[in-house]
Order: structure tokens, then sequence, then C-alpha cells
């Protein structure tokens, strides 16, 4: 499901503009077939001669994913991987084994696996680095694909216009032809304005923010996957990973645990719930923990 602010950035924006032409007059007059394929046509042609098709495919399949991806809270997560550092400090990796399927997040089930397999540490490190580092290129072509599609798009509105300004001029005396042409001319730049500024800089911009705290979760995960591995203290490891907070989420959180104490009872809790409340926002896991 595509998130809300996208969605009601989509909504209100078309809304107002379709607001904005039906108080004046009327929508069919801004309707033109051969506007919208001259302009989105274009868009695609282009699209498709400045990328391979294993690029555009990957793209639109990336920018989806992002989309759909759930809203996650960080602090969930580190509360998480303390649960999986203290279990694992006291009865090494293989306890694990048989909690890493319900884990949600691939990347860190992924990580932990290969840790409970016996990958090495210095190939483990190298594995998780190059998986991030790929995610980073996918998101680059993406973004690349998306940008260039924005600047296709007013390039080709401006394309219909020569194209409607010749309709125009090859029978001037025909008022027919002259309201066609003008049709044509003045839509397709409309139509490359609002892809661009509506559609596909949005869709780019949105996708770079979901990716860079996609990826911020992910170098997290890295983090507190080899300081399992290491056998860290699971103090030394929260602090590592309350780096990649806000401040001010990374206030709240060492203000609540400031003033509680991790006991057994609270840890006991905590993996009974984990498996449902691992994508929920770290105030309800705290509610579920207080409340049991």
């Amino acid at each position: 499901m595509i998130d809300r602010s996208t969605l009601i950035g989509f909504l209100g924006g078309f809304g107002l503009v379709i607001f904005a032409i039906m108080s004046q007059g009327s929508l069919i007059a801004f309707a033109s077939l051969a506007s919208l394929m001259i302009v989105l046509g274009g868009v695609i042609a282009a699209t498709m001669i400045n990328y391979s098709w294993e690029n555009i495919q990957d793209s639109f399949e990336t920018i989806v994913s992002m989309m759909r991806a759930k809203a996650v809270d960080l602090r969930t997560d580190i509360e998480l991987m303390n649960l999986f550092a203290r279990r694992a400090r006291r009865g090494g990796l293989m306890p694990l084994d048989k909690d890493v399927p319900y884990i949600e997040e691939s990347f860190l089930q992924n990580g932990l696996q290969l840790a409970i397999d016996g990958v090495s540490k210095d190939n483990l490190e190298s594995i998780l680095d190059d998986q991030i580092k790929g995610m980073e290129r996918r998101v680059d072509i993406s973004t690349n694909v998306l940008y260039s599609m924005a600047g296709y798009a007013p390039a080709f509105g401006m394309i219909g216009t020569v194209i409607g300004m010749i309709l125009m001029l090859q029978d001037i005396s025909d008022p027919e032809s002259l309201g066609a042409g003008l049709s044509v001319a003045l839509l397709t730049t409309l139509y490359g304005t609002i892809f661009a500024n509506m559609i596909f800089n949005p869709l780019a911009g949105k996708l770079e923010y979901l990716s860079e705290m996609d990826i911020n979760r992910k170098r997290m995960f890295r983090i507190s996957i080899m300081s399992i591995v290491d056998g860290e203290n699971p103090r030394i490891m929260e602090k590592k990973m309350l780096s990649f907070l806000d401040p001010r989420l990374r206030s709240e959180y060492l203000q609540y645990h400031d003033g509680i104490r991790i006991t057994k009872e609270r840890e006991e809790r905590l993996y009974q719930f984990w498996i449902e409340q691992q994508s929920s926002p770290w105030e309800d896991l705290r509610k579920t923990l207080e409340t049991g």
C-alpha cells in the first residue's frame, strides 16, 4: 500500500488542478489523446533508449517496493537486537537459529543466518557491505531513471507545441485546423509540465528519502550483527545503534531506559511478543511490555 503522505500529495495536487479547471470551464477541453501520446510516448521511448530494459524493470520494482514498505521505528529494532544480543551472549548464536525464520527484514534475517551458519567474520562483513552497496546502486539507477523522465517530459511537451504550431500554419485560414493545432500546442506543454513536476520529480525525491532511511537501517543492522558475532556487551552495541537515531528519538529512548531496569521478566515478555511487534512503533512495543 502506498504511504499516506504520497497518496495525499497526489490526490491534493491533482484535485486542486482539476478543481481550478472545472471552476473556470470544462475538463473535457483539457483532454487530448494526441498530446498525451506525444508526451508519454516520447518519455517512454527516450527512457528505453537511455537505459536497458533490465534497468527500467528493476527501477520500477524498486520504486514499488519502497512505496509499499512499512514505516519502521529504529527504536523497536534496537530493542529486538538487544534481545538477540543478550540471548547470544548467554548461549551462543545457535539458540537464535529458531528465531531467524520469523524476522521480516530480509537483510537482517540473511545476516544473522550467515553468522549462525559459521561464515567467517571477514566474509560476513564483506557480504553485508556488498548487499548495502548493491542496494545503493539499484536506488541510484532508479532515481536516475525518474529524473531522466522528468527531464524528457517538458522537452516532449515543447516538441508537441512545435507540432501544434506547424499544424496551425499549414492552413491558417481554416478555423477548425487552427483550433486543433492550438489545442495540441498548448496541451502538450501542460502535460509535460504536469508529468515532470507532479509525478516524476516528486517520486524521485520520495524514493531518495525512503531509500536513505532503508539503507540507514541496514547499516545499523550490519553494526549490530557484527557486534553479536564479536560477543560485545549489548550496552556497547546499543550505543553504536543509537547513533543512527534522530536526536529527539534517541533522547526519548535513553530517558525511558534510564528509568527502568532490564529484568529477566521484561526480557521474557519481549521474547514472547517480538514476532508480532517487530514492525510496530516503539510506543506500542512499550505498552505491550508494560501491560504484558
